[in-house]
């Protein structure tokens, strides 16, 4: 099935990285995948340190902060569709790389359907472009010289400069799609989840539900208006519906 990785004819960099700085014009091939895990949606992330007013200066401390919006209100969208299994964002300086999205879900079925979704969908006034990416492996397409800050290559590197989270937020947004689906393994099993886990007990009842008031509290959660200068809660603070008012 992957016997086109090994063709010589085949475009090296588009099947590790999902990307090509040739594009249409590349002398090798590139092979799309009918079937994927993972989507790739281009330049989606809008780097200020590229689109910055002139003579603006930005601090380390800003531009944390507005990835940190960026990356929650992301994946709060992708977990909503399924279960994400990894997320990444390029941060490169040249057309092909800069601003790309990769997310890895679970499973093919779900990535498929999640590329038919994000396909009729908005992000911060702009139309979303996604489409399932040959990408098997983040670390292999990872410039492991940019993550200790020794990459010399500037825009010419065709690897991935990926931006990372915070520790802490990644974590929460993690845990908390952890609990979603404990939660609805619990709800296919007959359980009626009450205000909190302890209050936890088998349905009687046919039909069984999830308390509304648990899902607003263990839900995902972000401020649907991201700035530059609005300061990153460690924690999310609304329901993930929120998402769509970035989503449309």
């Amino acid at each position: 099935m992957n016997d086109y990785r090994n063709d010589k004819s085949t475009c090296t960099f588009y099947t590790k990285i999902g990307a090509c700085r040739h594009g249409e014009k590349c002398s090798r091939t590139h092979v799309k995948p009918l079937s994927s895990d993972t989507l790739l949606l281009p330049n989606l992330y809008q780097n200020p340190k590229l689109n910055k007013n002139e003579g603006e200066e930005l601090s380390q401390k800003q531009i944390r902060e507005y990835f940190d919006h960026f990356y929650k209100d992301i994946f709060l969208k992708f977990a909503s569709i399924g279960e994400v299994d990894s997320l990444v964002v390029c941060e490169n300086e040249n057309n092909h790389l800069n601003g790309n999205v990769y997310v890895k879900f679970t499973n093919k079925d779900t990535a498929y359907n999640a590329c038919l979704d994000l396909n009729q969908s908005w992000f911060g006034g702009r139309p979303v472009h996604s489409e399932l990416s040959p990408v098997e492996s983040f670390s292999d397409a990872n410039c492991r010289a940019y993550e200790t800050d020794s990459c010399n290559r500037g825009d010419h590197c065709n690897f991935m400069h990926i931006r990372k989270p915070s520790g802490q937020l990644r974590s929460s947004l993690y845990r908390s799609q952890e609990k979603r689906k404990i939660l609805r393994e619990l709800k296919d099993l007959g359980y009626e989840i009450g205000n909190d886990a302890s209050e936890t007990s088998k349905n009687t009842n046919p039909n069984p539900s999830i308390n509304s008031n648990a899902n607003n509290e263990n839900s995902d959660s972000i401020d649907s208006k991201s700035s530059i200068n609005q300061p990153t809660t460690s924690e999310p603070t609304t329901s993930v519906a929120a998402v769509a008012a970035l989503f449309k």
